[in-house]
């Protein structure tokens, strides 16, 4: 989808689809990591990645925190997630994560549907691209526990 209301992120990670897939879905890396705030200090996950699990993100930032809560409608080992994205600002969206093996790492599609406004698609793309770079970061470090 590539409209108005979705935004879509492409990044190539140093890593192997098993290891991204890992750090979407296990909590405690996940903590280490999903935050969408530069200055963030890290997260509190709840999760359970199957088809009808339901997970819970507290971004912690400097100051705030924010929530984010939904539903795994679709995963694939090591291959795919959708999942619903709630939170203050957005309601039912829809997000797809694809994970495809490269000669670089592991290319990873984020498309981020439903978004409801010009300004909470830019948003969402900043908080997206933050969390990817914290990804990044994680992985360059060697702290997943799939390379």
């Amino acid at each position: 989808m590539n409209d108005n209301s979705s935004l879509t992120i492409k990044r190539v990670i140093n890593a192997k689809p098993k290891a991204i897939f890992e750090a979407l879905t296990n909590k405690k890396i996940m903590e280490k990591w999903f935050y969408a705030d530069p200055e963030g200090v890290g997260a509190t996950v709840r999760t359970n990645a199957h088809e009808g699990g339901t997970f819970k993100i507290d971004m912690h930032g400097q100051k705030e925190t924010f929530t984010h809560t939904g539903e795994y409608k679709e995963v694939v080992p090591n291959k795919k997630l959708v999942f619903t994205w709630n939170s203050h600002v957005v309601e039912n969206t829809l997000v797809t994560i694809t994970l495809n093996e490269t000669g670089e790492g592991t290319e990873v599609t984020l498309v981020h549907e439903f978004m409801p406004n010009e300004k909470m698609r830019e948003g969402h793309t900043k908080g997206w691209n933050v969390i990817f770079d914290h990804l990044d970061e994680l992985v360059s470090k060697e702290e997943l526990s799939v390379k």
